[in-house]
């Protein structure tokens, strides 16, 4: 290495401090490494805390003092809350309390739709080696300011058009409290509802009952809303929502509203689970006419006496139904004059008797038993039906098969089969055929195609 002795020049000298002043005021502290036995410890003076009391759908503050004791940085990898109704603040910044620092973790409380005594808690977790995970504690005592019925979803059932639910939303003021003022009912604009409030009492009290109508222009079908509703209790504002179901029709209904039949594959001549067309009012009806397209076979039964009032309609796929996954449309005609076409929706899934997997068997004679041999997968549709093989034959007098018998011996309705070139296979591209006979019901004679390929040259 060459030093040279030669002074550096006034300009140097003055760019190399610029330059190191500049790189130093660039780069990041860094911080120094801990001393042996150095240990940071968290420690918080009041573990536990007491809000007292909280009215219903306030939001409540808790503090704790966090403190490092220790010779060590506090680092805070998380925290965690017993409930999503509690939600801590706590920023990245803050997670790391130098020795004989502190902060303060505040947590939010938010007690709407809380009851009575509540129990909640904070985890914190640290590198604190004698407490790396450190419970905070407090509690409420919730007052109600207003009881509300049903609680959650209202369930308008099946309405017609034109007409007042016979489930309704009452709500009272709660132990102690006196005044309760429904302000308003705000419904989507595309809620096919009106509301009306009235005055109402019973065993728990003067309060307020929320009816909802159905409006003639509504259109039927599945009823989805979210209704608004504001309120005071002694002069205290609250609001809450309310989810409102139900299923808007005319002179008929039915269950279900969509035949889901994916879960499992149905078997050709299979039946569908029944669908049932009744008249809510029991106001009798015909069903002139109902098809759902070439897949099925459908049958109609009345239940009950005559005249009939309920109907069940019956789909059964037909033998020759293709395998795989299928759409289709049940389509009822009736007498009804309100609602003369009832439409249901109809998947599902044709089972094959048997399932080949691979379905074409690829041979090449190149050399390697992964080219030459191929293992074939064979599965009834129904795992109850046994998979029973009488014979079993290639065309092509280089290929043999065999059943794996003792992989096969583990399921009743799955083979294995081991299929091999055993011979000199002529050279090109050649197709051959396995048949293989089963006692399976509609699969009693399966094809497979096999396609034997080789480039070695004849000689």
């Amino acid at each position: 290495m060459h030093t040279s002795n030669k002074p550096l020049s006034a300009a140097t000298c003055l760019l190399t401090a610029a330059l190191g002043y500049r790189t130093a005021a660039q780069l990041p502290p860094t911080p120094a490494e801990p001393s042996a036995g150095a240990k940071p410890q968290l420690y918080v003076a009041q573990r536990t805390q007491d809000l007292g009391t909280v009215i219903e759908g306030d939001k409540a503050t808790i503090t704790w003092r966090l403190e490092n004791r220790g010779s060590a940085d506090l680092v805070i990898d998380r925290t965690v809350a017993s409930c999503g109704c509690t939600v801590v603040q706590l920023a990245d910044a803050e997670k790391t309390v130098p020795p004989g620092g502190s902060l303060a973790l505040k947590a939010e409380f938010d007690s709407t739709a809380r009851r009575d005594s509540q129990n909640k808690s904070v985890t914190v977790f640290s590198n604190d080696p004698a407490e790396p995970q450190l419970r905070l504690d407090f509690k409420a005592k919730v007052e109600m300011l207003f009881d509300i019925q049903p609680v959650g979803m209202v369930n308008l059932r099946a309405i017609r058009r034109g007409q007042a639910a016979p489930r309704a939303v009452d709500v009272f003021p709660g132990p102690g409290r006196k005044e309760l003022v429904v302000r308003s009912v705000e419904l989507p604009e595309d809620a096919p509802l009106a509301h009306q409030v009235e005055p109402y009492e019973d065993q728990h009290g003067k309060g307020q009952r929320i009816r909802f109508t159905v409006l003639e222009s509504a259109p039927l079908g599945q009823l989805n809303a979210v209704a608004r509703v504001k309120l005071a209790v002694d002069g205290i504002d609250r609001e809450r929502e309310i989810p409102i179901r139900g299923e808007v029709i005319a002179d008929l209904t039915w269950l279900p509203k969509v035949l889901d039949a994916t879960r499992q594959p149905s078997l050709p001549g299979k039946r569908l689970a029944p669908i049932t067309i009744s008249s809510p009012e029991k106001l009798p009806f015909k069903i002139v006419e109902a098809g759902a397209g070439g897949l099925f076979e459908v049958a109609v039964a009345p239940s009950g006496g005559e005249p009939a009032t309920e109907y069940s309609v019956t789909l059964t796929l037909r033998e020759d139904a293709p395998p795989g996954p299928f759409g289709t449309t049940l389509r009822v005609s009736t007498s009804s004059l309100d609602q003369p076409l009832v439409e249901v929706p109809v998947f599902g899934i044709v089972a094959a008797p048997v399932e080949v997997e691979p379905p074409v068997v690829l041979l090449r004679d190149d050399g390697t038993p992964a080219g030459s041999s191929r293992r074939v997968r064979m599965k009834a549709g129904v795992p109850s039906t046994a998979l029973d093989i009488s014979s079993i034959r290639c065309d092509n007098p280089a290929v043999t098969v065999a059943v794996d018998e003792t992989a096969s011996r583990k399921y009743q309705h799955i083979r294995f089969l081991d299929v091999r070139l055993s011979g000199k296979a002529d050279p090109g591209r050649h197709t051959a055929t396995l048949r293989v006979t089963t006692g399976v019901r509609g699969a009693e004679q399966l094809e497979i195609p096999v396609i034997v390929e080789s480039d070695k040259k004849p000689g």
